[in-house]
């Protein structure tokens, strides 16, 4: 891995992990990060790997697949990979692989903690900045649980 090239820093900033952070704290934690390029059907995450680095989208698209292969997204550049791993260090929850070329930051996790939890001022933006995200997944999810489950008490019910 090498280091994450200045021109990709532009889109670095434009992932919502860094939102309301100042340039000099982005640009801390853009050092933290290297530089990974991954071809087309390479994995970046396997399900059940230990492991919890953050992974941020420079360029390039990248599906998200249930263990068992269902695609829940297809994600591409300011889009950050990980966040769940990062929390609470549990085994990865989704396959991830490359649709084509792919440039992606990765972002050690215990290094990103260490400097959240010497600047916890940065580090309150970015738990809030997770929080929220992973709140509006989590409502996502509850609609599409409900949304399963009504059409399967109709087809129940049209069955009696």
């Amino acid at each position: 891995m090498l280091m994450l090239p200045m021109q990709n820093l532009d889109v670095f900033k434009k992932n919502y992990l860094v939102v309301g952070l100042n340039d000099e704290q982005v640009s801390e934690i853009a050092s933290l990060a290297t530089f990974r390029r991954l071809t087309a059907q390479e994995r970046l995450i396997r399900a059940g790997d230990q492991g919890c680095d953050l992974f941020v989208i420079l360029d390039g698209r990248l599906n998200v697949l249930t263990p068992d292969g269902d695609k829940l997204s297809e994600v591409g550049p300011g889009s950050v990979l990980g966040e769940i791993g990062l929390i609470d260090a549990r085994p990865r929850a989704a396959d991830v692989i490359a649709i084509g070329l792919v440039d992606v930051a990765v972002i050690p996790a215990g290094e990103l903690r260490r400097r959240m939890n010497q600047n916890r001022e940065m580090g309150f933006v970015i738990l809030a900045n997770l929080a929220r995200v992973l709140c509006g997944r989590l409502r996502q999810a509850n609609e599409k649980l409900d949304e399963l489950y009504d059409k399967t008490t109709d087809s129940w019910d049209r069955a009696l």
